[in-house]
């Protein structure tokens, strides 16, 4: 983590919100946060001489409006895996032009909500990236909602067959309860029977990060994380 973290992290960490201590329970809790990767940013810094991801002003060339401002991210995903799981409700709006969130973290058995804001009928599938595993949903008119259950697991893609060149790309792993932040957001899972559970991180263009945190009786286990490209080359992420 370079000296900038650090320090935006510190200045986040006053600002968390505590869970309530729950007899016989545990929580986890943190702030999750992205960065770019060192090299990237140090030549910007040569370039501009500020190591912000986006530069203001004048672009020396077309490549800088592109960049991605990683304090501004808004779809990092905290998955927590549990023994005993409650199927989640997630929400996909399709645009004329666009489909929204990006991505998604979930698990099979999760209901994906798909809301058709576009002016045409929609026919969407789900395909593994690395894989030959297929989930076809039925077609969707202009205006219409419809709720599917997710099949697959591991990494996904979903594609309108109309459209391909707009996509969902969706992490899913079995009985993963998740969270969606903002970067230097707080995420926070309480209620928790104590024991070891797997807690991963993600973002569609980083990867992810996992570790087992134990949970103990009337503890809050805080694990503050930065999503970068530099951790996860590093051999951090799963």
């Amino acid at each position: 983590m370079n000296y900038l973290s650090l320090i935006s992290l510190l200045l986040l960490s006053a600002c968390v919100k505590t869970p309530d201590i729950i007899i016989d329970k545990g929580a986890v809790y943190g702030v999750l946060s992205a960065d770019s990767h060192t090299a990237i940013k140090q030549k910007m810094f040569d370039e501009q001489g500020s190591t912000s991801d986006y530069s203001t002003g004048s672009k020396r060339d077309s490549s800088q409006h592109s960049r991605v401002d990683y304090s501004q991210l808004d779809e990092l995903y905290v998955g927590l895996v549990l023994p005993a799981y409650t199927k989640q409700q997630h929400l996909l709006t399709i645009y004329p032009d666009k489909i929204r969130p990006s991505s998604l973290a979930l698990s099979p058995g999760d209901e994906l909500l798909i809301k058709n804001q576009s002016s045409q009928a929609q026919d969407f599938f789900i395909s593994e990236i690395n894989g030959e595993g297929f989930q076809s949903l039925s077609v969707i008119q202009a205006g219409q909602s419809a709720i599917f259950t997710i099949k697959l697991e591991g990494d996904l893609e979903l594609l309108a067959e109309s459209n391909t060149k707009e996509s969902v790309i969706l992490f899913s792993k079995k009985n993963m309860w998740t969270q969606k932040v903002s970067s230097g957001d707080q995420y926070q899972f309480e209620n928790l029977t104590p024991g070891d559970y797997p807690l991963i991180f993600w973002y569609w263009r980083l990867g992810k990060i996992e570790q087992i945190v134990t949970i103990k009786q009337q503890e809050n286990v805080r694990i503050d994380t930065v999503l970068s490209v530099d951790r996860i080359i590093g051999g951090q992420a799963n």
